[in-house]
């Protein structure tokens, strides 16, 4: 089946990079068609129960959609489609439907004014699909279908699942029972645990946990969690917000520069780097005369080689840093790296996402 993912427009590249890392992850085998306007199209043979898990993990996609059909953007030839289109392989004689009318981003033409509810094209294709046989049911259909409207293509997809919006609100940081300023968000905290590749049961570490909110994601999706904290309160704090959500984890007093772990042992790591912030490690809570810079270089280094040391040999980690020099560090051990994104936060700090797998 064609499939199409509704992809969140909060950034350029991490909805789809996370897309394809769950396919991965869920070991789905895919083949990429299009990605027109933040929409990305694929081939694969999803069971349903896949499907339902795929739409649990995922952050940064609205929608997914099987796709019935498609044409140019042109009212005629959209209609006719619709028209054509077999959809008696999924509804059945009591089911109701509805149609939704969606047009992304570029959908402007200085020729042209792009569809809208007020020229009917939702009525009109719901009068086609009502002579077909089946009724209409605009609070509470049994199926949905969805005209998606890019500038270059109409696609006519069924709705299968919907994002739940409500889940990474009720997560925010200032919600559990433990706070500290500057952290992570629900929403690029999952897409990050996504890019891991990581699966169920497996065993993910966070070096750098703070309060935990990258471990609650990892939770979320069935992962087992490992946390490392060099601050005693943080540590306390995280153990607090993991059970908040009814989660465990193994949560370590330690220095992620010198991981109480052996050798091979965790199937991925996701961290947010310090980098300027109170930054700490087991037995100083001051600078000497070495400079910040170089302390916090040699913790960066240093947390590379454990990473790598603790990680199976082709684990992934996802690193998140406040300079692209991590990229190139990372040649310098024995990691390959496939992915990199850039996340604005703020005018005055960007974050740089690094994909590592081990050799």
């Amino acid at each position: 089946m064609q499939l199409a993912f509704e992809l969140s427009l909060e950034h350029d590249t991490l909805p789809k990079a996370e897309v394809l890392a769950c396919l991965d992850a869920l070991s789905v085998a895919y083949e990429e068609r299009i990605s027109p306007d933040g929409i990305l199209v694929i081939d694969a043979q999803l069971s349903h129960a896949v499907l339902d898990t795929l739409s649990k993990r995922l952050g940064m996609t609205h929608c997914i959609y099987e796709i019935k059909g498609k044409s140019k953007p042109e009212k005629k030839e959209i209609l006719e489609l619709i028209k054509n289109a077999d959809i008696d392989d999924i509804m059945e004689q009591e089911h109701t439907f509805a149609v939704r009318v969606k047009v992304k981003r570029n959908f402007l033409s200085k020729e042209k004014k792009p569809f809208s509810l007020e020229e009917g094209l939702e009525r009109k294709a719901g009068e086609i699909i009502k002579r077909k046989g089946y009724k209409v049911n605009l609070t509470n259909p049994s199926k949905t279908f969805v005209l998606l409207l890019t500038k270059q293509t109409c696609l006519f997809c069924l709705l299968l699942h919907s994002a739940n919006k409500k889940q990474f609100e009720e997560r925010k940081p200032h919600l559990r029972p433990f706070f500290s300023p500057g952290v992570i968000m629900p929403k690029f905290a999952r897409a990050l645990v996504n890019l891991s590749r990581i699966k169920e049961k497996e065993l993910f570490l966070d070096p750098f946990c703070g309060t935990g909110g990258i471990l609650i994601e990892a939770g979320l999706i069935g992962a087992t969690l490992v946390g490392i904290d060099v601050q005693e309160k943080m540590v306390r704090g995280a153990e607090e917000n993991v059970r908040f959500f009814g989660l465990s984890a193994d949560l370590i007093m330690g220095d992620a520069a010198k991981i109480a772990l052996r050798d091979n042992t965790i199937d991925a790591i996701v961290t947010d780097m310090p980098y300027g912030r109170s930054s700490l490690i087991s037995g100083s809570g001051y600078f000497t005369a070495e400079s910040r810079s170089l302390f916090l270089e040699r913790l960066h280094q240093n947390t590379l080689n454990e990473i790598c040391r603790v990680l199976k040999t082709r684990g992934k980690a996802v690193i998140v840093f406040n300079s692209s020099s991590l990229y190139s560090l990372a040649r310098e051990h024995n990691f390959r790296a496939l992915e990199k994104h850039t996340y604005r936060v703020h005018k005055s700090l960007s974050r740089y996402i690094t994909v590592l797998e081990k050799e």
